[in-house]
C-alpha cells in the first residue's frame, strides 16, 4: 500500500497548497478592490510587512480544513457533503481570523478587506473540489489483482463502489490456486500492477513464493484484511486472528516507541490549557445542573483504564437521579433519563470535559479508546474476539472511533467500535493523536452527541 499511500500524501498536499494559494490571492485582490489601483500598493505592503500574520491565517486555513474533513477526497460522498463543511469552514475561519486582528495589535487590518477576501477563497474553495470530484469519475490508473475469496472480498468492493475516489481499483480477481493447479499470476503483467490483495492461499502453496518476490520488486503484496484497514480506518476483527496481530509488527512497538514518553506531556499540557480555558463554560453548566435537576453535578463511575485497571471518571451528571434497578444500561437516542439541559451539554459534550481532571491525574488521555464499565467490558470480552486488547494504551476522552461512530447501543455497534479502536492502537502516534483532535472539532458540528 506504500505507492497508494504516497499518492495519497501528495493529493492532500496539494490540495493543502492550492488552498494556500487561493487564500493569498484572495488577499490581494481583495485589497485592490477595497482600495483600488490608488492604494492598492500600500495596502499589500503593509500586509507584506507582516508575515507572521499570513503564516497564521495559512496554518489556520489548514487546520480548520483538516478539522472538516476537506483533505481527503476518498472520503467525500457527494457535493453536499463537500458544501456543509466547506460553510462550518467558512464560519470558523472568519472566527478564526477576526480573533488574530484583534488579539495582534499590529494585525489590524479593516474588516472589509478581510471579508472580501473570504468572499473570495471560500467560493474558489468549493469550486476546487467540486472540480476534484468531477475529475474522481475519470478511470484511476492505481490498478490492484486481487487472489481469493471470502467474505473479507465483499466487503472490499462494497467499500471501493461507495467511494467517488477510490485509492485503489480491483482490476482483476483471480481464485485461490489449489493444489497442482497453475499459478493464477502466470502470463500476467504484474509490472503494471500497483497492488496485490491476497484474501485466501493455502499453506506450502508455491505461489506464496513468487508473491514475496514481487514484493521485493515493487510491486506491493498485501493481506486483504490490510487492504481493507487502510481503506476504511478499521481492522477486520473477524477476518484476522491473533497470528496476524503478531505479523503486523506495529502492536508490539507500542510501549516502546518515542510517542509513548511523549504523549503523557502532551496530555499535561494540553488538559491543563483546556481546563483553563473551559472553566466558565464548566462552572456555568454546573450551576446549569444543580439549578435543573439538583445536587449532585458531578456524576462518579467506575471504569477500566490501560491495562484493564479500573479507576473512577468523572462527568457532568445529564441524567435524572431516578435509579431504575436494571444494572447498567447503555443510552440510548432520545433517552427518557436526559434532563432538558442535560441534552444539551451532551450535544456538545461539554459533560465530558471533568474527565480532563481524569486525564491530569494519568488514568486517561486525551485520545484513546474510549473507558467502559467493567461488567459491561467483561461481557464484550465473551462475545468481541480481541475485546481485551484496546487496553494496550491509555483511554481517551476522544478516539478513532468517536470520531467515526457518535452513538453506540447493540453489541454489534461495539464490534464496529473496537475495529476503528484496533486501527487507532496499530497506528498509535503523534499523527494519530494530532487528527483525532482535529476531526473531534469536526464531528462536534457534523455528529450530534448522545
Amino acid at each position: 500500500m506504500q505507492k497508494i499511500a504516497i499518492r495519497e500524501l501528495r493529493t492532500r498536499f496539494l490540495l493543502a497548497e492550492a488552498d494556500a494559494l487561493i487564500l493569498l490571492g484572495a488577499g490581494v485582490a481583495a485589497a485592490w478592490i477595497r482600495f483600488g489601483s490608488a492604494g492598492f500598493d500600500v495596502e499589500l505592503n503593509q500586509l507584506l510587512q507582516h508575515p507572521g500574520f499570513i503564516i497564521y491565517a495559512v496554518l489556520a486555513q489548514f487546520g480548520l480544513a483538516t478539522t472538516f474533513d476537506l483533505y481527503r477526497p476518498s472520503s467525500w460522498r457527494t457535493p453536499d457533503y463537500v458544501l456543509a463543511r466547506t460553510a462550518a469552514l467558512a464560519v470558523s475561519m472568519a472566527i478564526a481570523l477576526v480573533l488574530g486582528v484583534y488579539l495582534v495589535e499590529p494585525w489590524r487590518f479593516g474588516r472589509g478587506l478581510l471579508t472580501i477576501t473570504l468572499a473570495i477563497s471560500l467560493p474558489s474553495q468549493v469550486l476546487l473540489r467540486s472540480v476534484w470530484l468531477k475529475l474522481a469519475t475519470r478511470p484511476q490508473a492505481r490498478a490492484a489483482i486481487l487472489i481469493g475469496d471470502g467474505p473479507i472480498v465483499g466487503a472490499l468492493r462494497r467499500e471501493l463502489q461507495n467511494r467517488p475516489n477510490p485509492p485503489f481499483q480491483i482490476v482483476r480477481h483471480l481464485p485461490a490456486p489449489t493444489n497442482g493447479a497453475t499459478d493464477p499470476l502466470e502470463g500476467i503483467d504484474v509490472q503494471a500492477t500497483d497492488l496485490i490483495i491476497v484474501a485466501q492461499l493455502a499453506d506450502g502453496d508455491p505461489t506464496i513464493d513468487r508473491l514475496a518476490a514481487l514484493n521485493f520488486h515493487g510491486t506491493t503484496v498485501v493481506d486483504a484484511a490490510g487492504a481493507y484497514a487502510s481503506l476504511t480506518g478499521r481492522i477486520p476483527i473477524h477476518q484476522v486472528d491473533s497470528r496476524w496481530f503478531i505479523a503486523t509488527g506495529d502492536f508490539s512497538s507500542i510501549a516502546t516507541s518515542p510517542f509513548h514518553y511523549l504523549q503523557r506531556t502532551f496530555d499535561l499540557v494540553s488538559a491543563s490549557t483546556l481546563l483553563i480555558l473551559t472553566a466558565p463554560i464548566l462552572i456555568f453548566a454546573g450551576l446549569a445542573v444543580a439549578f435543573f435537576d439538583g445536587l449532585p453535578v458531578i456524576y462518579r463511575q467506575q471504569r477500566l483504564g490501560q491495562f484493564g485497571r479500573p479507576f473512577e471518571l468523572f462527568k457532568l451528571r445529564t441524567m435524572r437521579n431516578c435509579p431504575d434497578g436494571k444494572g447498567p444500561t447503555f443510552a440510548e437516542e432520545n433517552d427518557a433519563r436526559v434532563f432538558p439541559i442535560g441534552r444539551l451539554l451532551r450535544r456538545w459534550r461539554i459533560d465530558e470535559l471533568p474527565q480532563l481532571l481524569n486525564v491530569l491525574r494519568g488514568q486517561m488521555s486525551l485520545v484513546g479508546p474510549r473507558p467502559e464499565r467493567p461488567e459491561v467490558a467483561a461481557r464484550f470480552e465473551r462475545k468481541i474476539p480481541f475485546y481485551a486488547f484496546r487496553y494496550s494504551v491509555r483511554p481517551g476522552l476522544t478516539g478513532w472511533a468517536q470520531i467515526h461512530l457518535p452513538y453506540c447501543a447493540r453489541t454489534e455497534d461495539h464490534m464496529t467500535k473496537l475495529e476503528f479502536d484496533l486501527y487507532a492502537v496499530r497506528h498509535h502516534g503523534p499523527s494519530m493523536y494530532a487528527i483525532v483532535l482535529l476531526r473531534t472539532l469536526g464531528a462536534l458540528v457534523f455528529r450530534p452527541g448522545r
